[in-house]
């Protein structure tokens, strides 16, 4: 059976940016978790943040009222094919 997966990517520039971010998301009670980046996205720091599509709206406004600078990936996966879009960039 195909697996069909749709979720967002959050990529920064350092580690450290990454480990804030997942502490920010999860303390506003967004469910996230720490991932490798794919490299698709980024070679950036080599850590990326995971997050359910659901909170697209919320993350957005967290990223740009704290004026993170981060690049958030929408990811749809279906089986093994892979499709990458950035949905928002902060301006560096």
């Amino acid at each position: 059976m195909i697996k069909d997966e749709k979720f967002l990517i959050l990529s920064a520039e350092s580690t450290h940016l990454i480990i804030q971010l997942e502490k920010n998301l999860l303390g506003k009670n967004i469910p996230c978790r720490v991932i490798p980046l794919p490299t698709e996205i980024s070679a950036n720091c080599g850590l990326a943040v995971r997050v359910e599509t659901e909170y697209t709206d919320k993350i957005k406004k967290i990223v740009e009222d704290e004026k993170i600078k981060v690049t958030i990936s929408l990811v749809e996966k279906h089986g093994l094919k892979k499709n990458i879009e950035t949905i928002y960039k902060a301006v560096q």
